[in-house]
């Protein structure tokens, strides 16, 4: 008896030392190299569709886009609720500022991130809509074994799962597909029955385009303390 319990404790530690399956080490390996391609990113720009789902509420917004490291973003309106408004994000105060479209574009305002004029339905805020936030946001689905490599229209992804409890909320399965470059240009996120609560595409990135502070910020720039 003493030999065969043993044996299963021996057995057990092998198992527990297993390397990953072949198809976690495809996983590990296209999200290690997509976090390695944004490391060399300093700055972008796209044309970004929005959906966001709240209940029975939806909303469509597509926006143009601009990125510099270490995360100031600028976000105009320039198709649906809102068209014309503009929203700049400063890392480095953790605030937002932003006017709307059309005949108040003139009024510009100092906000904080949360506020909800400047947040989706579901309360997504600026500075949570860049490629890096969201390779961030798989980390926890990545490192439980949650997620599989997924190919569409030529383009490879990851679709990952939650199993015993969502990590984000209402979350429970998100999906990302990235272009030539490694870069997450589409990113899906699921409620536990299936529904898209949430969806971003980005269209005609362009990496390093050498953009400075005052390309981003705009007209919104901070004044200098």
């Amino acid at each position: 008896m003493k030999k065969w319990l043993a044996l299963i404790s021996v057995l057990l530690f092998f198992l527990y030392l297993a390397p990953p399956s072949c198809a976690q080490v495809g996983v590990q390996n296209l999200y290690g190299a997509s976090l390695k391609a944004w490391h060399g990113v300093k700055d972008y720009t796209c044309v970004m569709d929005s959906y966001n789902r709240l209940g029975n509420r939806e909303e469509y917004k597509t926006y143009e886009y601009w990125y510099l490291k270490p995360g100031y973003i600028r976000m105009k309106v320039i198709n649906g609720k809102g068209k014309g408004g503009e929203v700049f994000f400063d890392p480095t105060r953790n605030k937002v500022r932003g006017h709307k479209g059309g005949f108040f574009s003139f009024v510009v305002l100092t906000l904080e991130p949360t506020d909800k004029r400047v947040t989706s339905i579901r309360g997504v805020r600026v500075d949570q809509t860049s490629f890096g936030y969201i390779l961030d946001q798989l980390k926890p689905y990545v490192e439980a074994g949650q997620c599989k490599v997924i190919e569409e229209n030529g383009m490879k992804g990851l679709e990952c799962t939650a199993t015993d409890k969502a990590y984000f909320g209402d979350i429970w399965k998100e999906k990302i597909i990235m272009d030539n470059s490694l870069m997450p240009v589409v990113w899906e996120r699921y409620g536990k029955d299936g529904t898209l609560l949430y969806k971003l595409v980005c269209k005609g990135v362009k990496l390093n385009s050498g953009l400075t502070l005052k390309d981003v910020a705009g007209r919104l720039a901070f004044k200098e303390k």
